[in-house]
């Protein structure tokens, strides 16, 4: 069977895209799936729609398929599915050991590129069904735990984990030691209407642009302690494909995203920072393990100004609103309420804000301005798709996250006792897309609509 493959595709790739029978392209993709299947390769962001696995999608675009009303709408859906496809794929496939039986990356790779305008020309979206994107919240656990009952119960936890949050803000902060900056010097970045002239209205800059509003709007990092689990570093896979932090190298992992807030689509950066462990206050510290980080999310308005951030940890945990439009105000929110910075925060796109971290716990407790007299070290931005496709020191590739979009090393004790709350593994570092951030009711990170839910 893997010789008939073989030839198929091989067939395949040496044709001109006119010269492809109907079922090519279909067959040749499935093989594809099978061999990943096959290789044990897997990655939670890579989620198709059933029956079309040459369509991506995720949240955001299963709230824009039934934005998509006109024909010149559907026909972008389709165009950001398949390039969704693209990138999920050309990462998977990087993973294919090189002597595998049916694809190598370099043959999968062809194939895509062959294949994925063909089947995108052949979709009728009339046909497709509605994407549904399972939620990070696991009901078993929750009907095992008698939800209810502890949900109720964890209300005076929760209440107090508020409390002493907001504390953090108005205490008298700890003296940073260090900064990390990001690169200067690219060009001026582009308003985010100015490239959202599409068929949907999605601020959609190109890869130049998006560099641009990067490095443009990325915080600067301080830190009071310069212990090495305090550092920020870059994530490297070891001999038995564990993660390590390279504080020689920091660095912050970046992507886009959207939200729909008051009848727009509003682009948000996305920067998260990696540090090797959060260190044990005690030897009864269950928030203590290996790995921590922060993610620090900016939401842009159509003509470039801030309309709020938000941050959260990698597990998910510690959400929190830093508002900048004085227009916004807090919804009444059911369930787990995130955290509100206590001041108005400077607008990044006409000033660099730094984000001041608690030592150790790597709580962000201030944002400020800038210090120029503290010592500071450049740090790079680097696309967080290669966390899903890092170097192995044997020279394959591998992820640095599991199939259910975990990191399994960083996993916490307070799982233990957060589990009848839903969220597997609580506490434990998780891939985009996977962040619940709620334990009482359901809400993510990534949801099309949290703005809305957040602010009236």
């Amino acid at each position: 069977m893997y010789a008939i493959r073989n030839g198929l595709i091989a067939l395949l790739l040496s044709l001109p895209l006119t010269g492809l029978a109907d079922t090519d392209c279909e067959t040749g993709f499935f093989a594809l799936q099978q061999a990943l299947k096959r290789a044990g390769i897997h990655d939670a962001q890579a989620k198709t729609l059933p029956g079309y696995p040459h369509l991506g999608v995720n949240r955001w675009l299963a709230f824009l398929q039934q934005q998509a009303v006109t024909v010149p709408q559907q026909q972008q859906w389709i165009r950001l599915a398949t390039a969704k496809a693209w990138r999920d794929q050309t990462l998977l496939a990087l993973r294919l050991p090189e002597d595998n039986a049916t694809f190598t990356p370099q043959a999968a790779h062809l194939l895509l590129k062959a294949c994925l305008p063909v089947l995108a020309a052949r979709t009728d979206f009339s046909t497709l069904p509605q994407a549904q994107i399972p939620d990070s919240y696991a009901t078993w656990l929750r009907v095992a735990g008698l939800y209810p009952l502890t949900a109720w119960l964890a209300t005076g936890s929760i209440n107090d984990y508020h409390q002493e949050m907001t504390a953090r803000f108005r205490e008298p902060a700890p003296q940073p030691r260090q900064q990390f900056a990001p690169p200067v010097g690219a060009s001026a970045p582009v308003a985010p209407n100015a490239v959202a002239r599409n068929p949907l209205h999605i601020p959609l800059p190109d890869n130049q642009q998006l560099q641009a509003l990067m490095q443009h709007y990325a915080p600067v990092l301080a830190v009071a302690d310069t212990q090495a689990w305090n550092l920020p570093g870059r994530v490297e896979l070891d001999d038995a494909h564990a993660p390590v932090i390279n504080t020689a190298e920091p660095v912050t992992y970046t992507w886009q995203s959207w939200t729909h807030f008051r009848g727009q689509h509003l682009l948000q950066l996305n920067y998260q920072f990696w540090f090797s462990q959060r260190p044990k206050n005690g030897w009864l510290d269950s928030y203590a393990g290996t790995l921590d980080g922060l993610i620090w999310r900016v939401t842009l308005k159509p003509d470039g100004q801030v309309l709020f951030y938000d941050s959260i940890h990698p597990c998910g945990c510690y959400h929190k609103i830093y508002p900048v439009d004085p227009t916004l105000t807090l919804a009444q929110i059911k369930g787990d309420k995130p955290v509100l910075y206590s001041e108005r925060v400077a607008d990044a796109r006409d000033q660099r804000l730094a984000l001041l971290l608690e030592p150790n716990t790597h709580y962000l407790v201030r944002v400020t301005r800038v210090d120029d007299g503290l010592p500071t070290s450049p740090y790079s931005l680097a696309d967080a798709d290669t966390l899903r496709a890092l170097p192995l020191p044997d020279g394959s590739v591998g992820s640095l996250f599991n199939a259910g979009g975990l990191v399994p090393i960083s996993k916490r004790g307070e799982r233990f006792f957060l589990w009848p709350m839903g969220v597997p593994s609580a506490g434990a570092m998780r891939q985009p897309g996977e962040h619940a951030v709620a334990f009482k009711g359901r809400r993510h990170f990534d949801e099309p609509t949290l703005a809305e839910t957040l602010f009236e």
